[in-house]
């Protein structure tokens, strides 16, 4: 279980170092694990806009971006095709440190100088494990405008620290950020502040989009459902992204992050389902059946058994 400490302070208001927090939660029966920085060494990376990509003239697989970081324009060399004009993106400029000992210095390529290094989230220091697929490969594009020049640690949050517990069966209940925030505040006899929750624009009746729910399977207790309607799959907000990969979540995009980010907030799994693919539009939870397949959200096809439980529509396991 990773606790990110920022995250667990949107619920308790805490201000104690990390070890002491860590040594209190240990003395309460939390077995700490680990307690990690997040910055692993990025020094002097700002926030900059890219105002111009070029061709490099006398290498095909190189380009020449005019960046802007606030106090200055730089010429930076790169061979990222991820970009466009207009993209706000982290800036190791000229001094700057990276993860793994990478010190930054003016450059030449091919002819022409490069002023610092555009940077991608590996080399910001995220494990592979948590990087959205298609951030894997190129820089690294933060989803709106900052303020040129600001610290990239700042705007990631990289300043952060995460304790990681051993939660034992007798404790599910610390399975989640608040279920830890409910143990911090027991700990140190402070309030604990649980999100209130409201539901807006409430419009129709499941009925009229699901034909039912059946859950034949003594495993399952109860299963709920709603339909959110005029959903538009993108990106999720860098704020959750970041906390999603704090806590080793990976990114995937706004539903299946909603979704995950409930799931370690509560500790309540939940799963969204294109409503259009569920044949015969109702949900069954049942145990699996043998020599029975899911292909799962990382496009891999597992093999199950009847020990497995699964939610499945009327013809095939969905989940």
């Amino acid at each position: 279980m990773l606790l990110p400490i920022k995250w667990l302070k949107d619920y308790i208001k805490i201000d104690v170092d990390t070890r002491v927090l860590a040594d209190g939660l240990t003395l309460s029966g939390s077995h700490v694990e680990s307690i990690n920085g997040l910055n692993k060494g990025v020094e002097k990376v700002v926030v900059g806009k890219i105002l111009s990509i070029d061709k490099h003239p006398d290498a095909d697989k190189l380009l020449v971006c005019k960046v802007d970081v606030g106090s200055e324009s730089l010429q930076i060399v790169t061979g990222a095709t991820n970009l466009k004009v207009g993209d706000y993106i982290p800036v190791a400029i000229i001094g700057a440190k990276l993860p793994g000992g990478m010190n930054i210095e003016k450059t030449n390529f091919r002819g022409l100088d490069s002023f610092g290094m555009l940077c991608s989230l590996k080399e910001l220091g995220y494990d592979d494990s948590v990087i959205a697929k298609e951030m894997r490969d190129g820089i690294f594009v933060l989803d709106k405008e900052y303020p040129l020049g600001s610290s990239i640690i700042d705007i990631l949050g990289l300043d952060d620290e995460v304790i990681e517990f051993e939660i034992t069966p007798n404790r599910p209940d610390c399975l989640s950020i608040i279920g830890m925030a409910r143990e911090t505040a027991a700990t140190f006899n402070i309030q604990l502040e649980e999100p209130k929750i409201s539901i807006n624009n409430e419009v129709d009746s499941v009925e009229d989009y699901l034909n039912g729910i059946e859950a034949p399977s003594d495993n399952c207790n109860r299963y709920y459902a709603r339909v959110v309607k005029d959903v538009k799959i993108e990106p999720s907000p860098l704020w959750m992204q970041v906390r999603l990969m704090e806590a080793g979540v990976r990114p995937i995009n706004n539903i299946v992050d909603i979704t995950n980010f409930v799931m370690l907030e509560y500790g309540e799994p939940l799963h969204a389902f294109d409503l259009e693919t569920v044949a015969g539009k109702k949900i069954i939870v049942r145990q699996a059946e043998e020599g029975e397949k899911i292909v799962t959200l990382d496009g891999v096809e597992r093999d199950l058994s009847p020990s497995d439980l699964v939610i499945a529509d009327t013809e095939k396991a969905i989940g």
